[in-house]
């Protein structure tokens, strides 16, 4: 699989394959040979490259990772090569009338928008519970809220449309 990271504005495409039971990493003409191994909470890494050893803790938050390492944290952009496509498809997308739909059922949490509200692309509209976890659902692209088909404390089924924009 190949990843596109941005790290200070700079863009690295990067490609993990398995062979013969190693783990490579090829990027900018270069192959190293990696061995990754969970230690501990679930964020703490113990990570070997081509025989060197790093300490990294790593948070995800969507397609930012937060990596602490030789006691420096960065901020990582990550996106896989489908996340790329998509996005790609999806900033071409025409405008007109957008809809938020519960991707699952749950609880609403909260609703942070109104009709009327003029909103930006990636702006949380509603909070939705499910399986224990708060899930922001954002808004795709920038608009204006019509309508809020939700309430506080109502119960969703999966596909229920919650907020019209234009």
């Amino acid at each position: 699989m190949k990843y596109v990271t941005k790290l200070d504005g700079v863009e690295r495409e990067f490609e993990f394959v398995r062979e013969g039971g190693k783990l490579l990493a090829r990027s900018a003409g270069r192959e190293q040979l990696l061995d990754l191994a969970l230690v501990g909470d679930g964020a703490t890494f113990s990570l070997l490259v081509d025989g060197r050893s790093y300490d990294v803790v790593a948070d995800v938050d969507r397609e930012k990772v937060f990596v602490q390492v030789l006691g420096q944290r960065f901020v990582v952009g990550v996106e896989d090569e489908r996340e790329r496509a998509a996005h790609a498809v999806a900033g071409n997308k025409a405008g007109g009338k957008q809809e938020l739909r519960a991707s699952m059922p749950g609880i609403v949490i909260d609703v942070k928008v109104a009709p009327g509200d003029e909103i930006e692309e990636g702006r949380t509209l509603v909070v939705l519970e499910a399986m224990k976890m708060q899930n922001p659902l954002a808004a795709e692209a920038k608009g204006k809220v019509v309508r809020v088909l939700c309430n506080k404390g109502e119960a969703v089924a999966a596909g229920a449309l919650l907020v019209e924009l234009e």
